[in-house]
């Protein structure tokens, strides 16, 4: 009735209420919803590009939980304010060939491998695969997971390499290290960071740490795995050329290329450290993880903290 009335301005409401058997109190309060509706609307807009503000790209399901809104709202809303092409991928929208071809390629492995791909279950190696378990993270400081990143600077031809450690059970950056060249000495300095960060936590138990990472150069020298041992840290490795086996470490990594690098201009290693800092010195206090019911890795850490205070147990102090 709104756009007969667009279109005809010389017809009356009370005429037009009267040919579609409308009452007038009613027409006006739909109009009156209607603008409710999108005073509400504007400010779950508003929030959304706050968010991506900070981490430009972030889907509907990620924005879910953080306004407290449905995924169909959340669609909806974005859809009515956004001008220009889209800053996220749509539901609708069909995959590219690649990355069906990825979905296969992941499939197979899985098929292969069984549970040893499956997230939370990892393949243990002490030094040169003398033996196997799986273990399945229940507490902080129990499993950490290590990789590395190329962080290539075009305009330079030059390589960074990006080093970091991830607590699997609180998703928490533990350490990380930007280095010019890839070698057991940056590992190290991130290991180094880790470590300091953990040892200000009264609950870790270094001694009973695994360190799990794939069989990089710097992860299978001699100075690294010293470096651990010498912590009387557990070592663990995943097969050559299987990601899948390290998926904690390759999932940041994802968020770190997919959510931050990609919408970042790096001309130089000054930007690159300015712009890897930046994401490093946030992601823990605000990135949310499906996997651990949509908290950051700050909010898991200090429900566990909570949940060891209710059992009245005390503190695991590290021996």
């Amino acid at each position: 009735m709104t756009e007969y009335k667009q279109c005809n301005p010389s017809l009356s409401i009370r005429r037009l209420c009267k040919t579609f058997g409308h009452v007038r109190s009613s027409f006006y309060a739909g109009i009156k919803a209607k603008r409710r509706n999108d005073r509400l609307d504007k400010v779950v807009w508003d929030q959304i590009l706050k968010i991506w503000d900070t981490f430009p790209g972030i889907g509907y399901r990620k924005l879910s939980p953080k306004l407290n809104c449905s995924g169909k709202k959340i669609l909806r809303i974005i859809r009515k304010f956004r001008k220009g092409p889209s800053r996220m991928i749509l539901p609708k929208e069909k995959p590219k060939r690649r990355i069906l071809n990825v979905i296969k390629l992941i499939t197979n492995d899985l098929k292969k491998y069984g549970d040893k791909c499956k997230r939370g279950n990892w393949i243990l190696r002490e030094g040169k695969n003398k033996y196997r378990h799986i273990i399945d993270p229940t507490r902080p400081y129990q499993l950490w997971a290590g990789d590395w990143k190329e962080l290539k600077i075009p305009l330079l031809g030059v390589t960074l390499y990006i080093f970091t450690i991830i607590d699997c059970y609180t998703r928490q950056l533990m350490g990380w290290e930007l280095s010019l060249i890839k070698d057991p000495a940056s590992a190290i300095k991130a290991a180094d960071m880790a470590i300091s960060k953990a040892k200000k936590d009264p609950i870790y138990i270094l001694r009973k740490l695994i360190m799990h990472t794939d069989q990089g150069g710097a992860y299978i020298s001699d100075e690294y795995i010293e470096y651990w041992r010498s912590h009387g840290v557990i070592l663990s490795t995943s097969d050559r050329g299987k990601p899948t086996q390290n998926p904690y470490a390759e999932a940041f990594f994802s968020i770190l290329s997919r959510f931050w690098l990609k919408y970042k201009e790096i001309l130089t290693v000054t930007d690159a450290k300015n712009v890897v800092s930046e994401f490093f010195s946030i992601y823990n206090s605000q990135w949310s993880h499906s996997g651990i019911d949509h908290m950051t890795p700050d909010q898991k850490l200090k429900q566990f903290h909570l949940s060891l205070k209710s059992k009245n147990n005390g503190p695991i102090l590290a021996s």
